[in-house]
């Protein structure tokens, strides 16, 4: 009788274990699709940002045949390793061309299943052994739900925003999706699996821990990270352990293939930074305002968390740092306070150490110890460190659902967690249409944090569609932040010339030269405003001075030679018109012009000669044609 009874037992159990992985995967299908409705305004976006350099004006990443392939695992292009994520670019062009639609599709769907894998991660260690069984009806259903509040507080912040919108950040996205793998499948292996299955799972998150690393190197401090796991909530080793379990030697030694490809990708990132010269040196932001940087990222991304308002594409770095200023002060003050705090109370309370290290660790690459690009700080690297304090979050609600006297409590903790995700959702909603078109974007930045770069950017938008006075006003903002920076300056001369404002574009050119004169560009755009005001002989010198730092400009050889043309200085025009044809012979109008000059000049057959050059590579060249007439009617001169 006993016996029936227990294969009797055994359907039930197959039921109510198929039901409950079918209530798992209902709720991470309800999760993907909240966080994709809340994401999905970022499909209407366009191009922004840095994607001009890395996607639009981008050759190389157009396809998946070899040579692209092979561009992709040997590039460092704009100071990042990422052959991955340049595969999954690669394979949008494939689908949507230069489409923009496709490219923020992807990243919107990657960040969709990064919830769900938080959310599964968050059910496999919110769940301590004293709570594992938690039910309601027999349903689990506290613990789903309280997992699935942890991966939508990651998931619909504001702060995730910047992540997702920006096109180029697919390598943030994807690396994360591969991260979050790599420890559900590591936590998987340590949950009673056999030994044998244990090893294939262990593999298997090594394989995909190289695929995160492949995308981006953001996770080069897994293996410590690994080890806390396994210290809590694993529980592997240590005072904390419950149940026997493998040696602390055993523990660690698991970490070694972890610890080498981490050491390899920690040596190749920076040399990405330092080839692409996107990495400061110590001499332009020493060791000490590192520091004092560190501690304000530490304390910033808590606060912008809890509070996330005035958020930006750019929180610029403005050296010298301050270090002194309460701005980076109390920072460190409370980064000091906390690590006293924990070396006191740390072993007490396991599960706040372990989060706050794990925080700091995800955090480590991205303080500024490597400075790479202007920013100080940046929403994008809050993505894979906040994700611990969120399940912090949904620990505690899970908790107060345990003893039946904190039911109230749990009950009114639900429902505000339910108005907080709807009003993050809300801002999340806001943040992405900032995100919308290069405009929205860098005026909502000069709003919320006002830069020289953001000036400058805005500016340039302004500029391209004609808002000359509009630019000039925004250059200037930015040359108020940094007054010697090239690039505002030379835009905000560029753009008095536009409005042929050539009496405030002069000194500013002049600024501009005297601290920046080997830049080519600005001599020849100075040489054109000085044509334009009448002053020749200057502007002959600074079409000079162009040809000599640039010696491919035909651009200023040629209106070098038109100046000297119309000083009545031909045979200096026609010596520079015959510089030109020599570079590019394949042009008309060099030909065209040396022909006119030698024929001003009296040497007959050369005029013919280029006249005869011009309608080679233009036939229908009917000036040419016409003068190259008259040049044979003439009669050959008398010896």
């Amino acid at each position: 009788m006993k016996h029936s009874r227990r294969k009797e037992s055994q359907p039930a159990r197959s039921r109510r274990d198929t039901g409950q992985v079918a209530r798992v995967w209902l709720l991470a299908a309800c999760v993907a699709l909240v966080v994709f409705g809340v994401f999905a305004n970022n499909l209407a976006s366009g191009f922004n940002y840095d994607d001009d350099g890395n996607i639009q004006d981008n050759p190389h990443f157009r396809g998946l045949g070899w040579q692209q392939l092979a561009w992709m695992f040997s590039t460092f292009h704009l100071g990042h390793y990422q052959p991955l994520s340049w595969i999954t670019l690669g394979l949008d062009y494939v689908l949507w061309g230069l489409n923009p639609v496709g490219y923020h599709l992807t990243n919107v769907l990657l960040h969709a299943a990064n919830a769900v894998l938080v959310f599964l991660l968050a059910r496999r260690l919110l769940g301590p052994r004293s709570t594992a069984n938690l039910t309601v009806g027999g349903a689990g259903w506290p613990l789903l739900a309280c997992s699935a509040s942890a991966a939508l507080l990651f998931a619909l912040h504001p702060l995730r925003v910047e992540s997702v919108a920006w096109i180029t950040e697919r390598r943030d996205v994807l690396s994360s999706f591969f991260l979050l793998l790599t420890v559900l499948l590591y936590v998987h292996a340590q949950m009673g699996v056999p030994d044998k299955s244990r090893l294939r799972w262990l593999a298997a998150a090594v394989v995909v821990y190289l695929l995160s690393l492949l995308s981006r190197a953001m996770g080069v401090t897994l293996p410590v990270i690994l080890l806390l796991l396994d210290y809590w909530p694993l529980r592997r080793f240590g005072s904390g352990r419950t149940v026997p379990g493998p040696s602390a030697a055993r523990v660690c030694l698991e970490k070694v293939p972890f610890a080498v490809l981490a050491l390899g990708f920690a040596i190749l990132a920076p040399v990405a930074q330092v080839t692409s010269q996107a990495a400061m040196t110590l001499a332009e932001l020493s060791l000490r305002e590192r520091l004092a940087q560190a501690g304000y990222g530490l304390v910033f991304y808590l606060w912008k968390t809890l509070l996330p308002l005035g958020l930006a594409p750019l929180y610029e770095l403005r050296e010298p740092l301050a270090v002194l200023s309460t701005r980076y002060l109390v920072p460190a003050a409370f980064v000091v306070l906390t690590v006293a705090f924990l070396l006191r109370y740390g072993r007490r309370w396991p599960w706040l150490a372990v989060t706050v290290l794990i925080y700091a660790l995800l955090l480590a690459p991205v303080l500024g110890f490597v400075q790479s690009g202007r920013q100080e700080v940046a929403d994008r690297y809050s993505y894979l460190p906040m994700i611990g304090w969120m399940l912090l979050i949904g620990r505690g609600l899970l908790l107060l659902w345990e003893p039946p006297r904190f039911r109230a409590a749990a009950v009114a903790c639900t429902a505000v967690s339910l108005a907080v995700l709807m009003a993050l959702g809300a801002l999340t909603w806001r943040q992405s249409e900032i995100w919308r078109t290069p405009e929205t974007l860098w005026a909502h930045a000069v709003r919320c944090a006002p830069g020289p770069t953001a000036h400058q950017n805005l500016a340039v938008i302004y500029a391209k569609s004609g808002r000359l006075n509009a630019a000039i006003a925004e250059y200037h903002a930015a040359l108020a932040f940094a007054p010697l920076q090239e690039a505002s300056l030379y835009g905000l001369a560029f753009a008095y010339t536009r409005a042929r404002q050539f009496d405030a574009a002069l000194p500013i050119y002049e600024t501009l030269l005297r601290y920046h004169g080997q830049d080519a560009k600005a001599h020849l755009q100075y040489a054109h405003a000085l044509r334009e005001v009448g002053r020749t002989d200057d502007a002959l010198r600074e079409y000079g001075e162009t040809a000599r730092l640039d010696p491919r400009s035909t651009e200023a050889r040629m209106n070098q030679a038109l100046l000297l043309g119309e000083a009545g200085r031909l045979t200096a025009a026609a010596e520079v018109f015959r510089q030109v044809v020599s570079l590019r012979p394949e042009l008309v109008d060099p030909h065209y012009f040396l022909a006119g000059a030698l024929a001003q000049l009296g040497q007959r057959d050369a005029a013919v000669a280029e006249f005869r050059a011009v309608l080679r590579l233009q036939p229908d060249h009917a000036d040419a044609q016409r003068k190259l007439e008259m040049l044979l009617r003439q009669a050959p001169p008398s010896n």
